[in-house]
């Protein structure tokens, strides 16, 4: 029971985190029609995935630890 909570908290903040990467994705669509991608350097597309995967993985460990606390 107690691992149920925990891993359905960390999935459910998994999913949080797909929600934040879906608007980050627009908010950089909405910048790149001010300033077209060709002209964005490949480091800064490279830290933009970073980012995104940073966010999915801050997300999914702040889930499982809520879990944890709910477990308690």
């Amino acid at each position: 029971m107690r691992a149920t909570v925990i891993w359905w908290s960390a999935a459910s903040g998994a999913v949080l985190g797909v929600f934040v990467d879906a608007i980050l994705i627009g908010i950089a669509l909405l910048f790149s029609s001010v300033l077209p991608v060709r002209e964005y350097p490949r480091w800064l597309l490279a830290v933009g995935w970073f980012v995104l995967a940073g966010v999915m993985l801050v997300m999914t460990v702040l889930g499982y630890f809520e879990g944890r606390l709910k477990a308690l």
